[in-house]
């Protein structure tokens, strides 16, 4: 039996290439410029051989063996910490194990928004953003997933997102370039499908009924700006606005965050506030950027349009990243086509810099200071609020005493923070 063990073992590490299958056409898999460990010698490019090892570790210049024999047979700890763990040994641009030193994976402003000056430029570092930043925390994912949808406490938290056997780089190989609607891939694959079989796992994005114009129905999706353009739009830089060229991200982003859900956040200290993007109901139902429909004091910029008032659905991705941001919440430092001018952090009005890529604040409507929303909130033709009785809102300072962003627009929030002078109204 030795023999015929021996040439089964070598069968599988020095195999030729395949001429199918999901993992093939993975960003892993590819005989191109797929997976190939500096320590793994002449192993072809894309074999599992470069992640898993079949008995011991192989000699070179990689992590020690560590805790006995791995789950998935794996050259390192599957997952360590926020900034340690099997993934980050490859996907960082500094002392990568990946042949070359390493590998470039830039943020969704880059990629989707076409910021292309953004300079962050792997995964290790979008993982890495402190306070006033945010990132994903890996270990309260870890937590979540664990007993849920076949991940066991084992599961590598990168893998809620991502099935490393079929995930693809969007745009391939193009670490450098934003994605055109001639060079995509599809890098995400739903939590709630996932499979203990890869296999049977599939991508989210790629197949039709997977897109936020599906996501919509009878409502709208429209695609904000490319970077420093009015005539292009996200994702990919085509004229394409209608949602049928993006990933439907509501959908995937709300297979956890959804009011069934408690996700408690080591960030902050306390759960997530509960994301509702499909229940309807007008003042009563979910979130007014979701399905429910915005009512009024929504004055907005292009390529939004006031005729289309309460039709409109984000996907989390127009302001979110999804691995970290230097912004508070994992909010976009690109939003809308063109940068935000200021920091998204804790403070009294900095929320405002993020709304003021859509809506209309008083420096869009007269000049005025930019992030001061005297207008929307009291002077647009559809503005919630009677100017009077400023300190009922705005303390004793009255009207020039700015009012905390967050006291009343938030994931889930009403106006009641406003006491007397609440309208009943959702307000985010």
């Amino acid at each position: 039996m030795l023999p015929v063990v021996f040439f089964v073992c070598a069968a599988l590490l020095y195999a030729a290439d395949a001429t199918a299958g999901m993992y093939l056409n993975s960003a892993h898999g590819n005989s191109t410029y797929g997976v190939s460990r500096s320590s793994t010698g002449s192993y072809p490019r894309g074999l599992c051989a470069n992640c898993h090892e079949q008995h011991a570790s192989i000699g070179g210049s990689e992590p020690s063996p560590a805790g006995g024999p791995d789950g998935y047979l794996l050259f390192d700890t599957n997952f360590t910490s926020q900034t340690a763990g099997l993934c980050f040994d490859c996907h960082t641009d500094t002392s990568s194990y990946q042949v070359g030193g390493s590998i470039i994976n830039r943020s969704y402003s880059f990629r989707a928004g076409g910021w292309t000056s953004d300079t962050l430029n792997d995964i290790l570092e979008a993982f890495s953003y402190t306070s006033p930043g945010t990132s994903h925390n890996l270990s309260d994912i870890s937590n979540f997933i664990s007993g849920r949808w076949n991940y066991t406490s084992d599961s590598n938290p990168c893998a809620a997102c991502h099935n490393p056997h079929a995930a693809q780089g969007d745009p391939p190989n193009a670490p450098n370039s934003a994605k055109s609607a001639a060079t995509r891939g599809w890098p995400v694959s739903r939590p709630s499908l996932h499979s203990r079989d890869n296999n049977a796992w599939g991508l989210w994005g790629d197949d039709a009924g997977e897109k936020m114009s599906d996501f919509v129905g009878a409502l709208m999706y429209q695609a904000p700006y490319r970077y420093g353009s009015t005539t292009t739009f996200e994702p990919d830089g085509s004229t394409t606005q209608d949602g049928s060229n993006l990933t439907d991200f509501a959908t995937f982003c709300t297979d956890c965050h959804n009011p069934s859900n408690t996700i408690y956040s080591t960030t902050l200290g306390r759960n997530l506030r509960p994301i509702d993007w499909v229940t309807t109901g007008g003042e009563s139902g979910g979130d007014k950027h979701g399905i429910n429909g915005a009512t009024v004091g929504i004055a907005v910029d292009p390529p939004f349009s006031p005729s289309n008032y309460g039709q409109y659905v984000l996907s989390c991705t127009d302001c979110h990243e999804p691995h970290g941001s230097p912004n508070r919440y994992l909010i976009r430092r690109e939003v809308n086509g063109s940068l935000l001018a200021g920091t998204v952090g804790s403070g009294t009005k900095s929320l405002g810099y993020l709304c003021r890529q859509c809506h209309i604040d008083d420096n869009d409507y007269n000049g005025g200071t930019v992030n001061s929303w005297e207008y929307l909130h009291h002077l647009s033709a559809d503005a919630p609020y009677a100017q009077m009785r400023c300190s009922r809102c705005h303390g004793s300072g009255g009207g020039g005493t700015p009012i905390n962003c967050f006291n009343c627009h938030f994931h889930g929030s009403d106006d009641s923070w406003a006491g007397s002078s609440a309208t009943n109204r959702r307000t985010f």
